[in-house]
């Protein structure tokens, strides 16, 4: 048995010994990739269910200990901090316990894997939310939204309706936006609901603990410094995001065409499945026409993503073979090797068409 897989047991054997849920009262688990998804996203929700005195269990996938935040860390008076990405998991496990303890829940609740920030394995994911599913039967299952722009979030959300898909009944699922701030196309749209927050107080006193500065007691303000604006939009906002599961299954998003433009050249792209994609394009250098399929690389770089291509450069009569780095949404970097011809190297923006 592999060490990760005794480590799972040995974590859920930690979770079973808590105390199941009173009579009348339901069981509430919340699957999430990274720490401090649970606050910026859920907050008021989490809050509002241990009030109900639901039972309430939160697993982690990860500890987020992969994100670039971790090599510019600096404190209120300029110093600079660099942590090891145990060090910086751990502080990030920290702030999320913090967060948790105001919201109401005790680290006992709490359990966290150790799956690769970046790369969570959906498969891993499936099968967590099944032995939940089979243990707790009729409980909520929570997660992130499919419509959130990280490739993890989305892993936890295809999970999430793969598993509930395959129980009768189906389970009862809910996902929460986290990056919906980013994205304000979604914040008036239908697919999502709005859930107004009942209490502010709370969800702000949770989410400045992601901004407490206290490096003595492994506390790095570590959301506050990597996603500031993230952090300042739930505190402001008067709702929580949330799809409901009819909503999530009509409104599954589909790959859309994208359009990519550098000073290599315009091309234009379809996704075929999850990871693979062909287009064609013009290589404004030349004059020509050209086309590709290109794979979505699993990486472990949260927020950048590589991509491998193979392709056929009309204009010089061979293949050609490419790589490219995607910053977020919309940048990227490109190399083009056209077979003993040319290597070309691209900087360009790329976006979704219609």
């Amino acid at each position: 048995m592999s060490y990760r897989r005794v480590v799972m047991l040995l974590a859920l054997v930690v979770v079973l010994a808590v105390p199941v849920r009173a009579e009348g009262h339901s069981v509430m688990i919340w699957y999430l990739p990274h720490p401090d998804d649970e606050t910026i996203g859920m907050a008021d929700a989490i809050h509002q269910s241990v009030l109900a005195c639901n039972t309430n269990y939160f697993i982690f996938f990860t500890k987020g200990e992969n994100s670039l935040a971790r090599h510019g860390l600096k404190g209120p008076d300029g110093t600079s901090y660099q942590l090891s990405p145990g060090e910086f998991g751990q502080a990030r496990v920290n702030e999320t316990l913090a967060a948790l303890q105001v919201l109401g829940v005790g680290p006992e609740n709490v359990i966290f894997f150790d799956y690769p920030d970046g790369a969570i394995p959906q498969e891993a994911v499936e099968r967590t939310i099944e032995f939940f599913a089979t243990l707790y039967p009729g409980a909520v299952h929570n997660t992130v939204s499919i419509y959130d722009d990280h490739e993890d979030h989305q892993t936890l959300a295809r999970a999430l309706a793969s598993a509930a898909n395959r129980f009768e009944p189906e389970l009862n699922t809910r996902y929460y936006s986290v990056y919906i701030y980013r994205n304000p196309t979604l914040l008036d749209s239908d697919v999502v609901e709005k859930h107004p927050v009942a209490n502010p107080s709370a969800k702000s006193d949770a989410l400045a603990q992601f901004t407490h500065w206290d490096p003595a007691a492994g506390r790095y303000a570590i959301a506050g410094f990597s996603t500031p604006d993230l952090v300042a939009a739930a505190a402001a906002s008067p709702y929580e995001y949330v799809q409901s599961a009819s909503g999530a299954a009509k409104h599954w998003p589909r790959p859309k065409p994208f359009l990519k433009l550098s000073n290599l050249g315009l091309e234009l792209g379809l996704p075929i499945q999850d990871r693979v994609s062909i287009a064609g394009m013009f290589d404004f250098t030349k004059a020509s026409l050209g086309s590709e399929v290109a794979l979505r690389l699993q990486d472990d770089i949260p927020l950048i993503q590589l991509v491998a291509s193979l392709g056929y450069h009309f204009g010089e009569g061979k293949p050609y073979l490419g790589f490219s780095a995607e910053f977020g949404r919309h940048y990227f970097v490109t190399v083009r090797h056209i077979w003993k011809a040319d290597t070309q190297l691209g900087i360009g923006l790329k976006a979704n068409t219609f």
